[in-house]
């Protein structure tokens, strides 16, 4: 008996702390960023991991949804996102990294379905959005949406995966 619990144990144990210590691959994802109404302010670099980007330049309007977006194919989920920002408006360069939520993971592969306003279908060929937030006084916010934004849709949902406050230098 002891042959086969010993075995069981081993294995259920490895199986336990693979499941618990990394996140998975994503076949598609979208990443982009957004800033509070009014705050235009000019994206430097969002990186993931150390490895994976989203291309900066004009970041307007709006927190806790993107515009700005890029397409990602057969990435691991991140686990972080280092970011830099300049705000003209005060002549600073911002930049922090933030953590991110291992639940996201699992979040992105069950988001669930929402509805078109405008002609009141389900969707349900859902892709995963990750959302920087970057606020106006250095605020840094990590959310996982079903969909960019709620315009024209139902049942939008916003987990937020993470947060932190940039630090700041003068842009020279």
């Amino acid at each position: 008996m002891d042959k086969f619990i010993k075995p069981l144990i081993s294995i259920a144990c490895a199986l336990f702390l693979a499941g618990c210590s990394s996140t998975g691959k994503i076949d598609y994802m979208v990443a982009g960023v957004g800033t509070e109404n009014g705050n235009a302010i000019w994206g430097r670099s969002v990186v993931f991991d150390n490895t994976w980007g989203i291309p900066s330049g004009a970041i307007g309007c709006c927190y806790g949804e993107t515009r700005a977006t890029v397409g990602v194919y057969d990435q691991k989920f991140p686990e972080k996102v280092a970011v830099e920002w300049l705000d003209k408006s005060e002549n600073r360069i911002y930049y922090g990294e933030v953590a991110i939520d291992k639940a996201g993971y699992k979040l992105a592969k069950n988001l669930p379905t929402y509805t078109w306003v405008s002609t009141g279908e389900i969707e349900t060929n859902i892709t995963p959005y990750l959302i920087i937030g970057m606020g106006v006084t250095g605020e840094i916010k990590v959310w996982l949406s079903n969909t960019s934004s709620e315009m024209n849709r139902v049942g939008r949902v916003l987990h937020e995966l993470g947060s932190g406050q940039a630090q700041w230098r003068e842009n020279k």
